[in-house]
């Protein structure tokens, strides 16, 4: 006998859990939601950190959660959770002084459930890029004229729609083959520098690209989703969300489960969930690790990472072994960052701001040099081979100042900021001695580097500073596999119908009735914390259950 009873069994308390237990509820079924750690939210997490009286975001950052179909389903904003969209979105400041400045020119109607462009704000983001480049602005203004709207708006059904089925439309083949306002055909086979080289000319427009893809976990020389390839594109007209969350990251996740409580749904923290239980080819249930066993009347939704999923879970149950055998294969090699926080006295003071003043005011500020060559040809390398006191000739890091535009996240007059660089190495790469001596290096060689852009940011101006490896990042997140930001990595043949493999790719196992995946190990990822997979996953759910379509009934595209 079961020591507890639910419609939906949901496995994992993180943005994608949360989500689908949302949806699961909304459609009136009791719904048990079982989370291994002490709280939900997963990587929607704060922090006391880097200090006593700072509040720092260790995973989810650039949150764009404030568009997400379940934001408004579910009108968040009436269970406290609020977003700030700062006006400037990102900026790039190098050694001579310029800067290139982005400004926030993308909205969105609720009622709709799609974007607007700002074309005065495009305009004045294209002016700014003329200041650096005439040629690039040129280029960018032909660009937003002729082909970017129509990019941006089937990068967004991809993204908040399952994988197409046989016969179903295609939005990425719609883009691949549409001569006038698709992308060009070579985009799927070039290298990220190859892309970034013919979209732009000027070395400070190819430097920015990159540094930020390089964030993003795509180097130089990866051949990526071209969705994902081009993702600076829009970013550089100023068409993407990097909001703040109000009082935290965490925040997000208070608000899903109030939604999911309110509805009548239960959930456990501290529940090991060690098995999927299946009989006669159909999920029925779970067993957690201190032996009870929960009953699942209609499905089981798992949100862990597919090789938990697969290797743990359904380790007893019959299943392709050529499914077992791709999934121990998936790469992690991607997606690594130094990814932490700094508490400061007083904000940095930009030497770029005799070229713009805005430069420092943006949601994420770069800093480095414009050798496109050096980025391309030895960084990423020297990066993933780092060793303690052995780092590239050269640093290009980021940051960015939250209490800016949210006060709260840390004490009266004082600041706290997300610092990153990427491509550090894998988390099995280095030995945990080597991994603890790399930690102690790696805020001096931020602050160093930002000093060399902002002169008042000495040794004096840092209170403290906490950049966890990813090591620490694997240690803390089981879901981030080798330390990866994205579970597994974001590579053509591991993202969208093919993710993470063809098998798997529609939020099932074959063979198994009434178990879904809802992970970030599927379509599509954990961009912007936006719980594409869940909403995703429910959305096949429906299909198969003849539930409730939330979208239609708002009158929303997506």
């Amino acid at each position: 006998m079961a020591d507890a009873s639910f419609d939906a069994v949901v496995i994992g308390g993180g943005k994608e859990g949360l989500v689908i237990s949302n949806y699961m509820a909304l459609n009136g079924m009791t719904v048990g939601l079982f989370e291994q750690k002490h709280e939900l939210g997963g990587a929607l997490c704060s922090d006391p950190q880097p200090a006593p009286g700072f509040i720092a975001n260790p995973h989810a950052e650039i949150i764009a959660f404030w568009m997400s179909p379940v934001n408004y389903d579910f009108k968040l904003e009436e269970k406290g959770l609020k977003f700030i969209l700062p006006e400037v979105m990102m900026s790039k400041v190098f050694p001579d002084d310029r800067c290139i400045v982005v400004y926030q020119a993308l909205e969105w109607s609720k009622d709709m459930g799609m974007p607007f462009p700002r074309q005065d704000i495009i305009d004045k983001n294209l002016k700014e890029l003329e200041r650096i480049s005439p040629v690039d602005a040129d280029r960018m203004a032909k660009i937003v004229n002729t082909k970017l709207w129509k990019w941006l708006m089937l990068t967004y059904e991809i993204l908040f729609n399952p994988p197409p089925l046989p016969g179903e439309r295609d939005p990425m083949e719609v883009l691949m083959y549409d001569p006038d306002e698709g992308f060009d055909p070579r985009y799927p086979f070039m290298t990220e520098y190859e892309l970034v080289c013919d979209l732009y000319e000027s070395a400070e427009m190819r430097s920015f690209a990159l540094q930020w893809q390089y964030f993003n976990g795509i180097a130089g020389d990866d051949i990526a989703p071209v969705q994902l390839a081009t993702l600076p594109c829009p970013a550089f007209a100023g068409l993407a969300g990097m909001a703040v969350a109000e009082g935290g990251a965490h925040n997000v996740a208070h608000a899903l489960q109030r939604s999911f409580s309110e509805q009548g749904g239960e959930f456990f923290v501290g529940a090991d969930v060690d098995q999927v239980l299946v009989e006669n080819g159909r999920a029925r249930g779970i067993g957690l690790a201190d032996g009870t066993e929960i009953n699942a009347k209609k499905l089981v939704i798992t949100t862990t990472e597919v090789g938990q999923t697969i290797n743990r879970l359904l380790r007893d149950v019959e299943i392709d072994s050529e499914i077992r055998r791709k999934i121990n294969n998936l790469r992690n090699d991607r997606s690594q960052l130094f990814w932490g926080n700094m508490a400061l006295h007083e904000l940095p003071e930009y030497s770029a701001a005799s070229w713009n003043p805005d430069c420092g005011k943006a949601r994420w500020v770069f800093f480095g040099d414009a050798d496109i060559e050096y980025l391309y040809t030895e960084y990423r390398y020297k990066m993933q081979h780092i060793k303690p006191g052995q780092w590239p000739d050269k640093a290009y890091p980021s940051a960015s100042i939250t209490t800016q535009w949210d006060p709260s996240y840390g004490p009266p007059g004082k600041h706290v900021s997300k610092v990153s660089e990427g491509f550090p190495p894998p988390a099995s790469w280095l030995t945990e001695r080597e991994w603890a001596q790399i930690k102690k290096e790696i805020p001096e060689r931020i602050r160093a580097e930002w000093q060399k852009y902002a002169p008042n940011m000495t040794p004096d101006n840092v209170i403290a500073a906490h950049i966890p490896t990813p090591l620490d990042m694997q240690r803390r997140n089981a879901n981030y596999v080798e330390g990866c930001m994205y579970t597994t990595a974001q590579i053509p043949s591991q993202w969208y119908k093919l993710r993470p493999i063809p098998e798997l790719a529609q939020y099932q196992v074959p063979g198994i009735e009434a178990f879904y995946m809802a992970s970030s190990s599927n379509h599509c990822g954990s961009l912007g914390s936006l719980g594409y997979s869940g909403y995703n996953c429910y959305k096949r759910i429906q299909q198969h259950l003849g539930l409730r379509k939330p979208w239609e009934e708002a009158g929303r595209m997506w």
